[in-house]
């Protein structure tokens, strides 16, 4: 990931979390898992980039973009939470399918 990132120069940071605490701390289902901080480091958005990721054709909203974009408007963000799109996390410990109760509620 680390040549992925020098090489695509992605703008964002990016962490190696061995022992899953950051994971689980900010409550990461799935990869990937959007969080979006405002200038006060508190949590205006968490979920997906887009609805569709694995078929662009089909996209229909990018709700990162979208929060990224209220936010820089000094909105509210009209949407702060959807389900992230992608593989769950796989839990050490856990069977590779599991997932948090509390990740079926999401919308």
């Amino acid at each position: 990931m680390i040549k992925r990132m020098n090489t695509f120069r992605f703008p964002w940071l990016y962490l190696w979390d061995s022992t899953q605490e950051v994971a689980k701390s900010y409550g990461a289902l799935r990869t990937p898992h959007f969080y979006v901080f405002n200038e006060k480091r508190e949590l205006v958005y968490t979920g997906r980039e887009v609805d569709s990721p694995r078929d662009t054709d089909k996209i229909t909203t990018n709700d990162l973009e979208s929060a990224l974009n209220e936010l820089i408007q000094g909105k509210k963000i009209s949407v702060p939470v959807t389900n992230p799109v992608g593989c769950n996390v796989k839990w050490e410990g856990k069977d590779k399918h599991w997932m948090p109760a509390e990740a079926c509620d999401l919308v």
